[in-house]
């Protein structure tokens, strides 16, 4: 078997791409003839997608600008896709893969530039196997995580699978690749993954770790190989083509207690983002805790369509008001405890000690929810009581997040003050920045004081949420949402992005991950 480096360059130590990284865009839209029949003859001609019309749908972008394909091939299996990428390197064109394409506000299903072929995985879409003794799936790239945890409750498994915001129809895999994060104490999602079958750029199969020991499960639960971990070369890369991962799947708690707080003063939120870091450092919270604005909190409700998006940033008056609808504060926390009910209950008094000097904590039980939602659906349709039921929609969309269930009714912020009549996400204006930040309150507050300026002058809100992925540190997702049909907006939505980036970079806080904005 051919080792990574070998095979990224078989003459050098250091990694190098060449054609399959900078090769020349083709100099036509259409892909040269023998290359077409070439892919036609791997993939079968209903696999292989180069009409103006598919291009285009593929095309699709929530970003101001998106870019055009030469053509998309759908492989089923890693076979298909080591010919493809041997067959597209000799004729020196692009490629760029994706899982499920549902990289929304970061590049969807687009490459960096026009010309590239798509390598679409979602034809790649088995569970491999589940096992239920050492708690870990084999899942290919098209899996999404509705299908996963779907399968999982079918099993009456005792498992459960870490999700995201991101709905049911996004790819785990895809996910895992961009380093995305979850809830659970499984949120580092990246870091309960392991054995991945890699094609490489010259079309060889590799594995990481002991994956390539065919008759060892060792693979499957220990994350290491002999040597360097290359693991880590895969994410956000081009350095292979991951067609199938073994993720670690969490042995369902016997307690799961959500817990929630707010507060409408900055000194208190930087104040309560330092407790969070040392709760996190401890082990007393050991998942993802959400800190949101308000902004992010009404994202994803009804009462943000009733405002136009064309009208620039809301007043103080008008988020003000919002408040008082949702029930909410200008910085709202959510997270989970986990464990046997003695360890929960322990934990609770932890932070109600800790936390509970800065702030009121508020904790809820999973038949306490399923209470507020059967009170929520009898209650009459009145102002106070429909303040209510968005106070109870918004802990049940969390709490489902918390239990390992995906929902989309998160993908409703991507509207925000803009939801297009077909109700598709690429169909909204939307443009991610994501910085990473240490955990503390003072970083928080100078990251908020740096960004929220910025945006306000572009005439755009700044929906915040700040997260410790892991105990020192914290990604931080705001987001630009635009009316695509608008040249103007979507103009300022680029120069925004574009100054967002300079200013977060020149306060030393990166971005976790890149959008295709940057590279036009």
């Amino acid at each position: 078997m051919t080792s990574i480096s070998e095979s990224l360059n078989p003459t050098a130590g250091q990694p190098d791409l060449g054609v399959y990284m900078s090769a020349p865009a083709p100099t036509s839209d259409r892909l040269r003839p023998m290359l077409r029949s070439a892919l036609q003859s791997i993939v079968g001609d209903e696999n292989f997608l180069d009409d103006s019309g598919t291009r285009n749908e593929y095309s699709k972008s929530t970003l101001p600008k998106s870019t055009y394909s030469a053509a998309i091939v759908r492989p089923k299996s890693a076979e298909q896709v080591q010919q493809i990428v041997r067959k597209l390197g000799e004729f020196g064109v692009q490629w760029h893969c994706f899982s499920r394409g549902k990289n929304w506000g970061y590049g969807d299903r687009c490459a960096a530039t026009d010309g590239q072929v798509l390598i679409d995985l979602g034809r790649m879409n088995r569970i491999v196997e589940i096992n239920e003794e050492l708690a870990y799936a084999v899942i290919e790239p098209g899996v999404s995580q509705g299908e996963l945890a779907g399968e999982l409750l079918k099993r009456g498994s005792r498992l459960m699978l870490d999700v995201t915001g991101a709905g049911p129809d996004a790819s785990i895999v895809g996910n895992i690749l961009q380093r995305g994060f979850g809830h659970t104490p499984y949120g580092d999602r990246f870091s309960q993954s392991c054995n991945y079958q890699v094609v490489l750029p010259n079309g060889d199969v590799t594995h990481t770790g002991f994956g390539d020991i065919d008759a060892s499960p060792v693979g499957h639960v220990y994350p290491y190989g002999l040597g360097p971990n290359v693991q880590g070369m895969m994410p956000q890369s081009k350095n292979g083509i991951v067609t199938r991962m073994t993720i670690w799947l969490m042995p369902r708690p016997e307690a799961i207690d959500g817990f929630g707080f707010k507060t409408d003063d900055d000194a208190t939120f930087s104040q309560i983002v330092d407790c969070i870091g040392r709760l996190r450092q401890a082990g007393v919270i050991d998942s993802v805790v959400h800190l949101a604005n308000d902004l992010r909190v009404a994202s994803s409700q009804p009462i943000m369509q009733s405002i136009q998006s064309g009208d620039g940033p809301l007043t103080a008056e008008q988020r003000q008001h919002i408040r008082k609808e949702l029930k909410i504060e200008r910085w709202n926390g959510l997270g989970g405890l986990y464990g046997p009910r003695y360890l929960v209950d322990a934990k609770r008094d932890e932070i109600k000690r800790t936390l509970g000097k800065y702030c009121k904590v508020r904790f809820f039980k999973q038949w306490q929810v399923n209470l507020l939602k059967t009170a929520a659906e009898k209650a009459p349709d009145w102002r106070i009581a429909n303040r209510f039921k968005n106070f109870v929609h918004t802990i049940s969309d969390v709490n489902d997040l918390l239990c390992g269930v995906p929902n989309s009714n998160h993908l409703e912020g991507a509207f925000y003050r803009n939801r297009p009549e077909s109700g598709e996400v690429t169909d909204a204006g939307l443009i991610w920045t994501a910085p990473v930040i240490p955990c503390r309150g003072d970083d928080a507050l100078t990251l908020v004081k740096t960004m929220e300026p910025i945006a306000n002058q572009y005439g755009f809100d700044l929906p915040i949420t700040i997260s410790p992925v892991v105990p020192r540190a914290a990604v931080c997702i705001t987001n630009i949402s635009f009316d695509k049909r608008s040249k103007s907006q979507a103009a300022n939505a680029t120069d925004c992005h574009m100054q967002l980036k300079q200013a977060i970079g020149e306060k030393g806080y990166p971005s976790y991950r890149a959008s295709i904005v940057a590279k036009r």
